[in-house]
């Protein structure tokens, strides 16, 4: 059974972490202390490390208006410019540090195309708000963390996103085919969805209404025919727009998502009805994601393994510990041996095997040494090599996955 390179790292994570408890996980959620506790389009921090470049947008459809920086919340390394672009909409913005901070890009501005950069160099988290809009949810934070991203590159480690079951703000409401389930595709290449499915007392639906995806995936809308003229557009700023309403069947509209967030969308001539859906880009922050299996779990939690990864990580652990159940069943033999009669009849324990006389020697006889065996010495032994093995792949863990240097294959 061939493993990849992927797949034998993640199992050798996987043996280090059942080997030894406490090992820290690539991503941690940052306690905010509740400053995204009015922010409504808040669904977890986006994990941006490894990018040399890192764009917020000003004016995002947020907080009951274009009140929202988008994403409100990144995680970005030390050296990481971020660039804040307006879109024109929601009137004057501007990006002010909450407190004493770095981040002041003057007075509230509101034409589209506006930008203002920081780079930041020291790892922490940086609070901001847009101040007219603050009392309204328009805030934001920059975490900077070093290590990888969270975006599933490093091997082992699951993608990383939006949450399992993403707070969609009431979008669904009114839509009659959702059933408060986000189906899962993060295991496609491609998604369809149908455009003018049955739903909202007609044809005038999309399904699947929500589904999740990998970033990279293509999303393709195909209509049916049904229920007149239709179309996919975004929700306020956004990637989607098929262009005028049409109503033959087999049309197609395609679109790749490459970030990670919540998409939301409409047929415009139908949105009163109940026609809208959304994308959710990116595995779960709280569960393990990816897969038709399902989603769920905990943010943080051990490394998922694979049916070969675990037939790995066992043959590790076994030779792992083969030299301790070694010396265990040699202690047990040299202990459970029967006593044996002397000559008087009194009992004694063998030290040895059973004396024999031997037959007359035609040449002098060379009597071998033979060390008796040292328990607390063979135990030392295994101990250190215990010692040794973790160290190892504990010094493999954070090479691979911390230091993002590579030393298999």
């Amino acid at each position: 059974m061939a493993l990849s390179r992927r797949q034998f790292v993640g199992a050798a994570a996987g043996t280090a972490a059942l080997a030894a408890t406490g090992t820290a996980t690539a991503q941690e959620e940052p306690d905010y202390g509740g400053w995204f506790d009015d922010v409504s389009n808040y669904d977890g921090t986006v994990d941006k490390r490894g990018q040399d470049t890192v764009t917020i947008t000003v004016g995002a459809q947020g907080n009951n208006g274009a009140f929202a920086f988008d994403p409100p919340a990144v995680m970005v390394s030390p050296g990481t410019e971020v660039v804040w672009e307006w879109n024109g909409e929601g009137g004057g913005h501007n990006v002010v540090s909450d407190g004493d901070g770095p981040l002041n890009s003057g007075s509230p501005v509101s034409e589209a195309g506006t930008t203002y950069s920081h780079t930041f160099e020291s790892e922490g988290m940086f609070k901001y708000v847009c101040v007219p809009h603050e009392t309204l949810g328009m805030k934001g934070a920059v975490v900077v963390r070093s290590g990888g991203s969270g975006d599933g590159s490093s091997g082992g480690q699951q993608q990383q996103g939006p949450p399992e079951n993403p707070d969609y703000g009431g979008w669904f409401d009114n839509v009659s085919n959702y059933d408060g389930t986000t189906v899962d595709r993060t295991d496609a290449d491609s998604v369809e969805i149908s455009v003018g499915a049955q739903g909202n007392n007609g044809a005038f639906a999309f399904d699947p209404p929500a589904v999740r995806v990998t970033p990279g995936t293509e999303v393709t809308w195909s209509w049916t025919g049904e229920g007149g003229g239709h179309n996919v557009v975004s929700d306020g700023d956004g990637p989607l727009d098929s262009g005028g309403a049409v109503s033959e069947a087999g049309t197609t509209y395609s679109h790749t998502f490459e970030e990670m967030g919540v998409y939301k969308y409409v047929c415009t001539p139908h949105e009163s009805l109940g026609m809208k859906g959304a994308v959710v880009v990116g595995g779960p922050l709280d569960g393990s994601g990816g897969g038709s299996g399902g989603e769920s779990g905990q943010e943080g939690s051990g490394i998922e393994l694979s049916g070969p990864q675990w037939l790995l990580s066992g043959s590790v652990l076994l030779a792992f510990f083969s030299p301790l159940l070694f010396a265990v069943a040699m202690r047990r033999r040299q202990n459970g041996r029967p006593p044996q009669m002397g000559e008087g009849g009194e009992l004694r324990r063998a030290t040895g095997p059973e004396p024999v006389e031997e037959a007359a020697e035609t040449e002098p006889a060379v009597e071998l040494g033979h060390d008796e065996y040292d328990p607390k010495g063979t135990a030392a032994l295994v101990a250190f090599y215990f010692v040794l093995i973790g160290l190892l792949w504990v010094f493999m863990y954070f090479v691979e996955f911390l230091g993002r240097v590579s030393i298999i294959g």
